[in-house]
C-alpha cells in the first residue's frame, strides 16, 4: 500500500513541475457542472468549490470600475478552471468509488484462505491488490480536493480584502494560479492510476470469466 501512495504523489510531483515550467496551459473543455451527479463526498468537494467561485464573482462585481477591479475580473478565468479541474477529479473519484464496490473483499478473502491451487490464488490475490491500490488512490484524491477547495475558500477570503482597497492582486492571482496547477496535477495522477487499476481490473475479470464455470475452485467476483 505504501508504494502505492508514494507512486500517486511521484506522480502528482511530476506532473507539477511540467506545468510549472511556463508551458501554456490549456483551459479543459467546458462541462455542465453537476454536484447532484456524484455521490458523496465528491458532490460536497464540488458544492464547495462552486460556492467559493460564486463569492468570488460577487466579490469582483461589487469592486469599484479600475484597474482593481479588471484584474479580479481576470483572476475569474483561473478561478473558473479551477472549478471546472475539481469537477473533474471528482468525476474520476466517483468512478474509483464505483470501481471499488464491484469488489467483495470479504468473500475474497474467504477465498484466498482456502484456495488450494495457484492458479486461483493468484487471481484472488491480483483482485485483493486492485481493491486495495484502488481504495488507496481513492483516498487520497478525496484528502487532497478537500484540502485544495478549502485553500479556494482561503483566497477568495484574500479577493475580499483586495476589493476594500489592499491591492495584492498579484499574490493572489499567484495564490490561484498554485490552485489550479495542483489541481490538473492531482486530475493527471488521479487519471494515470485509475486507468491502470481499472485495466487490471477487467483483464482479472476476463480470466475468470474463461475458466470453467463448474470450477469449485473458481474465484467469485461481485457483478
Amino acid at each position: 500500500m505504501v508504494p502505492v501512495i508514494v507512486g500517486l504523489v511521484i506522480l502528482a510531483a511530476g506532473a507539477v513541475a511540467l506545468l510549472a515550467r511556463g508551458r501554456r496551459r490549456s483551459l479543459p473543455r467546458k462541462v455542465a457542472i453537476d454536484p447532484f451527479t456524484l455521490s458523496e463526498p465528491w458532490r460536497r468537494h464540488v458544492a464547495a468549490a462552486q460556492a467559493a467561485q460564486r463569492r468570488y464573482r460577487e466579490i469582483a462585481r461589487a469592486a469599484p470600475d479600475g484597474p482593481l477591479r479588471d484584474r479580479l475580473h481576470d483572476i475569474d478565468t483561473q478561478v473558473d478552471h479551477a472549478v471546472q479541474e475539481c469537477f473533474g477529479i471528482a468525476r474520476r473519484g466517483d468512478d474509483l468509488d464505483d470501481a471499488l464496490s464491484r469488489f467483495d473483499t470479504g468473500s475474497l478473502s474467504r477465498q484466498l484462505d482456502h484456495a488450494t491451487d495457484e492458479p486461483t490464488r493468484a487471481s484472488v490475490e491480483s483482485q485483493l491488490a486492485s481493491a486495495a491500490r484502488i481504495r488507496t488512490t481513492r483516498n487520497d484524491t478525496d484528502s487532497r480536493l478537500r484540502l485544495l477547495t478549502t485553500r479556494m475558500g482561503e483566497l477568495v477570503a484574500q479577493a475580499a480584502e483586495v476589493s476594500v482597497g489592499t491591492d495584492t492582486t498579484d499574490e493572489l492571482g499567484t495564490g490561484v494560479d498554485d490552485v489550479v496547477t495542483q489541481l490538473e496535477a492531482l486530475r493527471l495522477a488521479v487519471n494515470d492510476v485509475n486507468s491502470v487499476d481499472l485495466i487490471d481490473r477487467d483483464l482479472i475479470h476476463r480470466s475468470d470469466d474463461d475458466r470453467d464455470d463448474n470450477d469449485p475452485g473458481r474465484p467469485a467476483t461481485s457483478p
